[in-house]
């Protein structure tokens, strides 16, 4: 497996108010249907998860999926690093488990791997 470089300019991106406008742009989109995602991974740079909504197909050939991680986002460069994901699609009964990985309860993540909904996947990736 190759590795990958990260040019150093967003490796710590400045963290930078939204204006009124972008406030209430993403309110407006906070209102768009879109399926609930909990995004994982599992590596030798550690586990971490997060909720997503901003996943979408690129192609069939080669299977290829777009996943929108924010830059400024501490577990970002686990993710980059450990280079293996997992796309769980969520129904709307795990709704809490939802809001844990959107860092919207105050469990930590490692309790959030903790939970009885997990399996391990390929990669050891949790599923």
């Amino acid at each position: 497996m190759s590795s990958t470089s990260v040019p150093s300019d967003i490796r710590q991106p400045a963290r930078v108010e939204p204006s009124d406008a972008q406030k209430a742009f993403r309110q407006a989109m906070a209102h768009l249907g879109a399926a609930v995602n909990v995004i994982t991974t599992a590596g030798p740079h550690g586990r971490c998860g997060i909720t997503a909504s901003a996943v979408c197909s690129v192609t069939d050939a080669p299977p290829t999926v777009l996943v929108c991680l924010n830059r400024s986002s501490a577990m970002r460069t686990v993710f980059e690093r450990n280079r293996h994901v997992c796309i769980n699609v969520l129904p709307a009964e795990h709704e809490l488990l939802a809001r844990h990985f959107a860092g919207l309860t105050e469990m930590p993540m490692a309790r959030r791997f903790e939970l009885p909904v997990w399996d391990r996947g390929e990669q050891d990736v949790p599923v």
